[in-house]
């Protein structure tokens, strides 16, 4: 019973931080969607009993998945210094 009332007021404390991971993984996967790429295996990792923080797990993908996301990242990160100028 102790470690239920233990994980309930874990889940109480971290639930902000679960909002904001599920919220920057829908804001990545609407992008890679919108460029015509999954990352099937993305999900919310379990919060750290120590932080509270809850990571984003980009989980596995087929290397031609990456090299088009790191395309993606560096026309987009082109783009920025170029709209900087």
């Amino acid at each position: 019973m102790e470690k239920h009332r233990e994980s309930s007021r874990l889940t109480v404390i971290t639930k902000q931080a679960r909002e904001e991971a599920a919220s920057a993984l829908e804001r990545l996967t609407a992008a890679l969607t919108a460029a015509g790429l999954v990352l099937p295996s993305a999900g919310l990792d379990s919060s750290s009993p120590f932080t509270g923080m809850v990571l984003v797990d980009f989980g596995r993908a087929r290397p031609d998945v990456v090299v088009e996301l790191a395309d993606l990242l560096t026309d987009g990160l082109n783009a920025r210094a170029q709209h900087q100028l």
